[in-house]
């Protein structure tokens, strides 16, 4: 896989219909598909699927402060981006939050396209996610008050497969939860299921 092949993939892919749900729900934890539809009281958020060239094409991934005790995804394997404030487009709000929480400004990438929206129940957020390259080689600086960790990830490998384990969140445990391993870190949820529909992108003649 080269990145001049998978950004032309995904471009004729955005130009025909996204897998959504049906690539989405394999990544499920087994939530009841009422909570599939955002109610009117949704939040809303944006992130970035920010693919850059590092030997291999690489998928930018945070792991979320851990230190606010409210937030429902701390400590979490999950895209930059955030909520989408007052007055603000999605597509300005992907931008401002990429900038705010790992320093990477627009000068340094092209957005592609945007992926299928997601609703996340356990915090009330309908979330758009933007599917970008970067141009050049990416530098990074956090900010720690919302990132622990910043990485970048090889996706041939989250095309090996997914595996299966019961994960405790807070004080309960999920059952059979299916996940990316990403070395010492468990890429799911939300999270796993936007990247397995940019994966079956991959697979589509």
């Amino acid at each position: 896989m080269t990145i001049e092949w998978l950004r032309e993939k995904l471009t004729k892919s955005f130009d025909s219909n996204l897998p959504g749900w049906e690539a989405q729900k394999l990544l499920s934890p087994g939530y009841d598909p009422a909570y599939r539809n955002a109610p009117q009281d949704a939040k809303h958020a944006s992130v970035m699927l920010l693919i850059s060239n590092k030997e291999k094409p690489n998928i930018c991934f945070i792991k979320r402060a851990s230190h606010y005790e409210k937030d429902k995804h701390k400590g979490q394997i999950s895209f930059p981006g955030g909520q989408i404030e007052k007055g603000e487009t999605k597509f300005d709000a992907v931008i401002r939050e990429v900038e705010e929480e790992i320093g990477v400004s627009p000068l340094h990438y092209e957005i592609i396209g945007e992926l299928s929206p997601l609703y996340v129940f356990v915090s009330n957020f309908l979330v758009y996610p933007f599917v970008a390259f970067a141009n050049e080689e990416l530098k990074f600086k956090i900010d720690p008050t919302e990132v622990d960790e910043v990485f970048q990830w090889p996706i041939e490998s989250l095309l090996h497969g997914t595996k299966i384990k019961d994960l405790t969140v807070g004080e309960r445990i999920i059952k059979n939860v299916p996940y990316f391993p990403l070395g010492e870190e468990t890429l799911w949820g939300a999270t796993s299921m936007i990247a397995s529909e940019l994966l079956s992108m991959l697979s589509q003649d």
